[in-house]
């Protein structure tokens, strides 16, 4: 189960936010956040993304802003999109996590965040341009395969194409260029399919 589902299955907020730990869902609820879900920091599981999407298909990521918070958000991510639910992240920066946001910023400097959260397709192409320099050209080339790779992924043509748009703009290089090579390597079979979880 997840921690704090029960009250934030009563919310009648449009949305429901998954975080790491129950003390953030209290520091939430208490806020007025109470559509706040924690699955105790555990991994997320396919099935408790099937347990939110019954509430809303609208999920917004809150896990803590270090190393492990955005590994952890990542994979989220994944499963979110595997379940059919539209997802974007709360950035937290620069602090933890959400309990120590509110208790240091309070609950309007909280709603802003919510309503400034990430589109998580862009979050992921975000944190992949930090394994990569790209203001070296060979480091920019690499890094935009890695993303056409990600953007075969998408299987709807007008939500690729979408996508293909907002990464052109975003790093200054012309869509057409960036859908051929999306094509291309659609074509070549080299895709980026998120994994699915083993069945038990």
């Amino acid at each position: 189960n997840l921690y704090g589902l029960n009250t934030a299955k009563n919310s009648r907020k449009n949305n429901l936010i998954i975080c790491e730990g129950y003390m953030d869902v209290i520091a939430m609820h208490q806020a007025g956040f109470n559509q706040a879900v924690a699955s105790l920091g555990t991994a997320l599981t396919p099935g408790q993304a099937i347990l939110m999407k019954r509430i809303s298909k609208d999920v917004l990521v809150c896990y803590d802003s270090d190393g492990p918070g955005v590994k952890a958000a990542l994979r989220a991510i994944g499963i979110f999109r595997e379940a059919g639910m539209r997802c974007k992240v709360i950035n937290m920066q620069p602090y933890k996590d959400a309990d120590e946001f509110i208790k240091k910023e309070g609950a309007d400097a909280f709603a802003q965040r919510i309503e400034n959260a990430e589109n998580s397709f862009l979050f992921e192409v975000r944190i992949l341009e930090g394994e990569f320099d790209i203001k070296d050209p060979d480091g920019k080339t690499a890094f935009l395969n890695e993303v056409a790779k990600k953007l075969t992924a998408f299987d709807e043509e007008i939500e690729r194409n979408n996508y293909i748009d907002a990464v052109a703009a975003k790093y200054f290089i012309q869509p057409d260029s960036l859908k051929k090579l999306v094509g291309r390597i659609a074509v070549s079979g080299v895709v980026n399919k998120p994994a699915k979880e083993p069945e038990t």
